[in-house]
This record gives C-alpha cells, sequence and structure tokens, in this order.
C-alpha cells in the first residue's frame, strides 16, 4: 500500500470517528454565546478537503477572529486577539475546556503561538497593538510564558510564569516570535524592518536591522512598502490596513538557518543563526541574507504565514506556510525553493493564517490551519466598507503525506 493510500485511511478513519466525539450543544461562554465547538459534531455535516498531497477537514468553529494556535499532546491553544484571550481547547474534540489567564492589565493583542516551548510551557506573543505606519505609533509588545497542566479527560489550569517586555526597544509592529533551541527568542518588527534577539535573561538587542529608522536606511530584503497594489482574494478586492506591504514578517528555524518572508520584497530569505552573534553591525549582517524561494511569476503580491517546519519529523525537508492570499497551503524545499501546493480548499483555508504542527499520535503529527477572513474584515481590508465575513471561523486539521 503507498504512503499516500495509507495517510488518506487513517486519516478519513479519524475525521468519520471525529464525528462521535462531541455533542452538538458547543461550549459557552459567560454571555451563553457558543464560542467553540467540535465541528465535527453529531448532527453537523463534516466539511473534507482532499488533495493529491492532503487531507483535511474542519476540527473546531469559533466564533471570533482567531489568532494564533499551537499544538500539545491534550491542548490545542488558539489567540483571540480583538477579545484579548487566549482559548485552550481539547485536542480530541476541539472545544473549549479553559482560556489561559491574562496578564495583569489584560491582553492587548495576543495572537501568535507556537508549539510548546518546554513540556508544559508555552510562549504567546501579545503584539501590543495594531499596526499603525502613517501616522507611526509603535507597538508595546510583550512574550508571556505561561505553565499549565491538562489531562486527557478535559481538566486544565494555568499560570503566568513569566514576562519578556520590548518597552525598552522601539517596535513598529510585532509579526511574529520563534523560541531557539537554546531558551532564545527571535522577533520580527514588520514595520521597522528588523529582527530583535531577546537573551535568556530578557535582555533585547537588535539582531539584524536598519542603522536607523530613515527609510534611506531600510534593508532591501527586510524593508516596510508604504503602498500596495490593489489585488483580489477569492474575488474580493484587498488592500492591507493601511494599503501596504510588510516587511520582515514570519520566522521558522531549523538547523541554524533562520527563514523569513517579506512580502514587500516578493521572496522567503534565509540567514544563518549564528550571524547574530558576530561582531558585525546589525546592518552589516543583511549581507549574509540569502534568496530561497523568489514570489512565482503571475502573483502580484504575496503573504506567507506561518511558517513551520515539522518538528517531529526531522526528515521532512519542507517548509510549510500558509499562503492566504491564495487561500492555501503551500510548502517550500528550502534547498532547492521549489513549490508544492498542499491544500487549497477555500472554505476551509478562507484565509489562512497561522499553523503549528501537533505532536504525533501512531506516528502521525497533523497539522493546524487557522483562518482570520483577513480578506472579509473592513477592520483589516481598506477596499471594501461592509463586512463579508462567513460564519464561523475555522481550525482547520490538516493531514499531509510523508515527503
Amino acid at each position: 500500500m503507498s504512503t499516500l493510500r495509507s495517510v488518506y485511511l487513517v486519516c478519513a478513519s479519524v475525521a468519520v470517528a471525529a464525528c462521535g466525539m462531541t455533542d452538538a450543544s458547543g461550549t459557552s461562554d459567560e454571555s451563553g454565546s457558543v464560542v467553540a465547538d467540535g465541528a465535527a459534531s453529531a448532527g453537523q455535516a463534516l466539511t473534507l478537503g482532499v488533495g493529491p498531497r492532503s487531507i483535511s477537514y474542519d476540527y473546531a468553529h469559533l466564533d471570533a477572529l482567531p489568532g494564533g494556535v499551537a499544538g500539545t499532546e491534550h491542548n490545542v491553544f488558539v489567540g483571540i486577539p480583538l477579545d484579548g484571550k487566549v482559548l485552550a481547547l481539547s485536542r480530541d474534540t476541539g472545544r473549549v475546556v479553559g482560556e489561559l489567564p491574562p496578564p495583569p492589565g489584560g491582553f492587548v493583542l495576543p495572537f501568535i503561538m507556537h508549539k510548546e516551548i518546554a513540556p508544559g510551557r508555552l510562549a504567546v506573543l501579545d503584539a501590543g497593538g495594531f499596526p499603525s505606519p502613517a501616522p507611526f505609533v509603535p507597538a508595546n509588545p510583550s512574550i508571556y510564558e505561561y505553565t499549565y497542566t491538562s489531562t486527557s479527560s478535559g481538566h486544565f489550569s494555568a499560570e503566568l510564569a513569566r514576562t519578556v517586555s520590548f518597552a525598552s526597544v522601539l517596535v513598529g509592529f510585532a509579526e511574529d516570535i520563534v523560541n531557539l533551541d537554546d531558551g532564545r527568542y527571535l522577533l520580527s518588527d514588520t514595520i521597522l524592518g528588523r529582527i530583535w534577539v531577546v537573551e535568556r535573561d530578557g535582555t533585547i538587542r537588535p539582531g539584524i536591522g536598519p542603522k536607523s529608522n530613515d527609510p534611506a536606511d531600510a534593508l532591501a530584503k527586510l524593508s516596510f512598502c508604504p503602498t500596495m497594489p490593489l489585488v483580489h482574494v477569492g474575488g474580493i478586492p484587498f488592500l492591507f490596513s493601511g494599503a501596504t506591504e510588510p516587511g520582515v514578517e514570519s520566522l521558522a528555524v531549523r538547523d541554524g538557518i533562520v527563514y523569513c518572508n517579506s512580502p514587500c520584497s516578493g521572496a522567503l530569505y534565509s540567514f544563518r543563526l549564528s550571524i547574530l552573534s558576530d561582531r558585525r553591525q546589525p546592518w552589516e549582517r543583511a549581507a549574509d541574507i540569502r534568496l530561497v524561494s523568489p514570489k512565482p511569476p503571475g502573483i502580484v503580491v504575496e503573504q506567507l504565514l506561518g511558517l513551520t517546519f515539522n518538528p517531529y519529523l526531522p526528515r521532512d525537508r519542507w517548509l510549510y506556510a500558509a499562503d492566504s492570499l491564495q487561500l492555501r497551503i503551500i510548502r517550500i524545499d528550502v534547498d532547492t525553493g521549489q513549490r508544492q501546493i498542499v491544500a487549497d480548499d477555500p472554505k476551509l483555508f478562507n484565509f489562512p493564517s497561522s499553523t503549528s504542527f501537533l505532536p504525533p499520535v501512531q506516528g502521525i503529527s497533523p497539522l493546524l490551519v487557522v483562518s482570520n477572513q483577513q480578506h472579509r474584515l473592513t477592520i483589516l481590508n481598506d477596499a471594501i466598507d461592509t463586512d463579508l465575513v462567513q460564519p464561523p471561523f475555522i481550525v482547520t486539521k490538516l493531514y499531509v503525506a510523508a515527503p
């Protein structure tokens, strides 16, 4: 039996089994409204997407715009940035079992998470405010580290263990973080075109960035574009909020190499992690940034979000990404730059924005994908004057055929 067929059969059985995991009542918040539910619940049709390299289904439904996603042994964490919440869902059912307690003063915009930074420990990036390039208003991001306990029976508790504040440095908008094996963090600033290094003791220093914030000093491969052309996403006219194209955006690291994308320059780039600790100035290190994969011909604007490797399958050389403006998931061979479409169902990937691999069960690690319908919301799309949202917001579970 081929590997692909084996994956399909396993995934199909998982999806079918999920139909009996939850009832149709959902889970209610204090106001009584349903905030999340296992999509594959009794009496609710399962949306199944099948492609040449994957099979996927709607694992959970949310009634509020979601942000980042992280998967662990028993839970799936999803940021709800506009509500200032981070929900904890049951990995098995997709139903809400709790939420992270907010930090003192509350969350501002919690929207980025990845896999656990240690067993029972999760990092959340709070961007500290919406991007405001013109007029420029700096953000005040923080990284919050939480410890939590969870069981397969549904018990969940969590507490804030550590806060890393970026109040000591100027940040335009914090788009992504990545936790390094040695405990440090990298943070990308998509407006000022910088990558910051957070040392283990919380000290923050520039890794790569321009000599000054003067546009004349901007680094071409990380720079912010103040304008962008009008594009169409799923037939809907779309301009990023502020009609801009971000600079350095998503981050991923493997084998001592940092990968980042830049919508403004239209490419995926890489550089050696070690250069962030050499004796050069941050702007001099930009000389080591290398092209991995350019924007494909015919694509006017490209935004690759949720860059991630499968941390549970080291032999998988592909870098996975939410190709948000094309409503699909792709993967890129970081050695050759070759790209493949993994999944492109427009309902399951309705402006995909965040991804995270779940720890394996029976050797299989599904990919979680959160879609936030940015192109359908007036707060994020300057080209429309009426919200066109298609409820609910979907968290998709995607099984990718082994490479």
